[in-house]
């Protein structure tokens, strides 16, 4: 676990966007603090940005459900969430997150 890291979550701006709205919501399936099982990072607490929607069908996949439910969320009432919980370390993961075009900066 990071001791004494400071973590800072950084809010993007889209003003290069045309239409800046449609870029500052995501469609979320959940978000929840749980502990990380994956990577150099497994055991760390974690909080997870679980976003709706997916095109793979992956034969191990562990969330069908994230692929239609969720509800819409503006990016501001995410960052709220996630700063609620004692945790530095945040994981946005799906679905597939990258159908989101929200997820670009």
């Amino acid at each position: 676990m990071s001791v004494g890291r400071r973590v800072e979550i950084r809010r993007v701006e889209f003003s290069n966007r045309q239409s800046p709205i449609s870029y500052s919501v995501l469609t979320v399936n959940e978000i929840f603090h749980s502990i990380q099982g994956e990577s150099r990072r497994a055991g760390d607490p974690c909080v997870f940005v679980r976003l709706t929607a997916c095109d793979l069908r992956c034969s191990w996949c562990d969330t069908p459900y994230a692929f239609h439910e969720g509800g819409k969320r503006s990016l501001d009432a995410i960052f709220e969430e996630v700063e609620s919980h004692p945790c530095g370390l945040v994981e946005v993961t799906g679905g597939e997150p990258l159908l989101q075009e929200g997820v670009y900066p």
